[in-house]
């Protein structure tokens, strides 16, 4: 059995801890128990650009390297593409050449949102299938073609994914939740008795603070497991698996043809966007503890790929840029919370329906267009667009948003415990939302632009 550790956990969010509950508590205060030595926020920025300066001077180093590496892969791509073109495979390869090397500033934004260093697609590239449901085309065809046994110089790569997230795939986790059964059978947790049980765990790999802090809850006599106690539990383990993630419509899926190694493979969408997702490594590599990863995105065809790429950049990105505010909110917030009280739950509430809105009205639309061009062969695209109606009410939104952001800020610098550095931080904080809000808000202002102007009402 093969149970990897989970990933250090490299960036810390210092975000003051909310009060979910809404009692007495009338005040989300911030936690400024030590004095600041430095400025966060410039400290914040001049290690981001220290990291950002590191990496660019990697990239301009390896840069010639990886474009040979990725030439070779896009000639494979290309190779096996045309192969199997009675299949409905396609490879343009004009639209991806430009891509197929990340770019450093795609590097750092990949760095600050997956809150790691593991670089898992250094090189890629996109293969069109017309029908991806079959699974077949890919399991007896595309990933053979590319493998040793037809000559080539490709093999799937591995990643280490979480048990409880491949529990919720169908796998039955018998050796690593034996272990956790036995953990609940143990008759008297107090007197040190739960040491074994540990001494027993440690012989897999995992991360060991995480998993003891969560069974941490469940030492009382007496307490019986049930499935999500379980899955919580073996989130904190790593099983070796394939690096292949097929987020596909299930109900078209055909998983007849799936070989038994990659069962466990098959994910779900994000949203209404649909495709596979395969990392390789050469085979001369894949034993390196750090390889130069091959990621092949699978999907329809090229007017999906465009439409993709669209949403990715008028919608994805804007509404991305929430997740940077310093503000601390939960966005499954409940129905009777009183804003004035909890003014950051009003910038959840607003940011919810902003991202509802533009998620209804244009992510969807524009990736259902090209789903049924490539996929239906239905040229009759959803027209998109927004009514004067419906902008006033994004604005409204968006003011309400800020409203109460700023309230909140004015919450925060008149309480008692905050010291007088502490509200300098504040209102830099402060400062710094406010900016990212207007850049948000002028960004989606331009997206109803350009979706009215190129997928408005016909005359």
């Amino acid at each position: 059995m093969n149970i990897a550790p989970i990933s250090f956990k490299l960036f810390q969010n210092n975000k003051p801890v909310q009060n979910n509950n809404y009692t007495d508590n009338r005040l989300i205060k911030p936690n400024y128990k030590n004095q600041l030595t430095q400025d966060t926020v410039s400290f914040q920025a001049a290690t981001y650009k220290a990291i950002s300066d590191t990496i660019e001077n990697k990239y301009v180093k390896e840069a010639p390297r990886l474009k040979r590496i990725a030439t070779t892969f896009l000639d494979t791509v290309e190779s096996v593409a045309n192969k199997f073109k009675e299949y409905g495979v396609s490879f343009v390869r004009e639209m991806f050449e430009g891509t197929a090397v990340k770019e450093v500033d795609s590097k750092m934004s990949k760095i600050v949102r997956a809150k790691t260093f593991d670089d898992r697609d250094a090189i890629r590239t996109t293969l069109f299938i017309k029908n991806p449901y079959d699974l077949s085309i890919l399991f007896d065809k595309i990933i053979p073609e590319l493998g040793p046994q037809s000559d080539r110089i490709y093999k799937v790569a591995r990643i280490p994914m979480s048990v409880g997230d491949l529990m919720e795939r169908g796998y039955i986790p018998i050796d690593e939740i034996d272990l956790i059964k036995q953990f609940f059978e143990i008759p008297n947790h107090n007197n040190f008795s739960h040491l074994k049980y540990f001494s027993e765990l440690r012989k897999l790999k995992y991360d060991y603070d995480d998993t003891k802090k969560l069974l941490a809850q469940y030492l009382k006599p007496g307490k019986k497991p049930n499935k999500d106690d379980i899955i919580k539990i073996a989130k904190t383990l790593k099983k070796d698996m394939p690096d292949i993630d097929i987020r596909l419509n299930k109900k078209l899926l055909d998983t007849s043809s799936i070989p038994e190694e990659y069962q466990y493979c098959v994910g779900k969408p994000h949203g209404p966007y649909e495709d596979i997702q395969i990392r390789f490594v050469r085979t001369t590599e894949s034993d390196k503890e750090k390889p130069i990863y091959h990621e092949l995105l699978i999907h329809f065809g090229p007017t999906y790929n465009r439409n993709a790429f669209k949403e990715h950049k008028w919608v994805y990105e804007p509404l991305r840029l929430f997740s940077e505010l310093n503000i601390p909110i939960k966005e499954n917030i409940g129905r009777y919370v009183n804003f004035d009280e909890y003014p950051e739950q009003g910038v959840a509430k607003n940011m919810a329906d902003i991202k509802d809105m533009f998620r209804t009205k244009v992510s969807d639309k524009l990736i259902n267009n090209g789903k049924n061009v490539d996929y239906y062969g239905n040229n009759d695209e959803d027209e998109i667009y927004f009514l004067d109606d419906e902008i006033e009410k994004f604005e409204k939104k968006m003011k309400s948003l800020k409203y109460h952001l700023k309230k909140y800020y004015g919450k925060q610098k008149s309480s008692a415990e905050s010291s007088d550095i502490a509200k300098i931080q504040i209102e830099k904080e402060e400062r710094a939302d406010i900016k990212l809000v207007n850049k948000i808000w002028r960004k989606l202002e331009d997206t109803i632009f350009n979706v009215s102007h190129e997928y408005g009402l016909k005359e």
